[in-house]
């Protein structure tokens, strides 16, 4: 008898775990029958969700290619900057050069003027000589550096205008 009081407790247990998932099935089959627009909102739902993703994907995609950009963009901005101080040093020691070898043939143009020993004067026409002869080298080498300088000044300007384009594309993004 008490295996017969299992079986029926147990068949009893089983009934009523299938009647109610039995009444779940049949009330989501009478929404479905009956309610048709929810499903196509849940499917709307979800492409409005699969598109937002997309998008996303597609602006973090872009932002991290402006990151990469920008860090590009301001490691060329100090290597020309490194250039534009190395070329302003290079020309304030080609200035200071010329004007020490023009103020050496003033010195000299003086000086030649009051010496009346021919040995003195002898070395001072030699040396003021040798200075007119080295005063060309020195203003083309101030030339030179002066062109470097202003070339690397006008690089920096493009330079620093790309980072300012690829900030403000940077913005956009994030506004958007």
């Amino acid at each position: 008898m008490t295996h017969f009081i299992r079986k029926s407790l147990w068949s009893i247990a089983i009934v009523l775990a299938v009647v109610p998932m039995a009444d779940v099935m049949a009330q989501v089959r009478s929404e479905a029958a009956d309610g048709t627009g929810s499903l196509a909102a849940l499917t709307a739902e979800i492409r409005q969700l699969r598109l937002a993703l997309e998008e996303s994907t597609r602006s973090q995609a872009q932002t991290q290619a402006l990151s990469v950009y920008l860090s590009a963009q301001q490691s060329r901005i100090l290597q020309v900057a490194t250039r534009l101080d190395a070329a302003r040093k290079e020309l304030d020691e080609a200035t200071m050069r010329l004007s020490e070898i023009t103020r050496g043939l003033e010195e000299t143009r003086t000086s030649l003027l009051s010496v009346v020993d021919p040995v003195r004067r002898q070395e001072l026409e030699r040396a003021n000589q040798e200075m007119k002869a080295m005063q060309p080298r020195f203003v083309r080498e101030e030339q030179q550096a002066r062109a470097r300088e202003s070339e690397l000044a006008l690089a920096l300007q493009t330079e620093e205008a790309r980072w300012t384009d690829l900030i403000s594309r940077l913005e956009q993004l994030v506004k958007k």
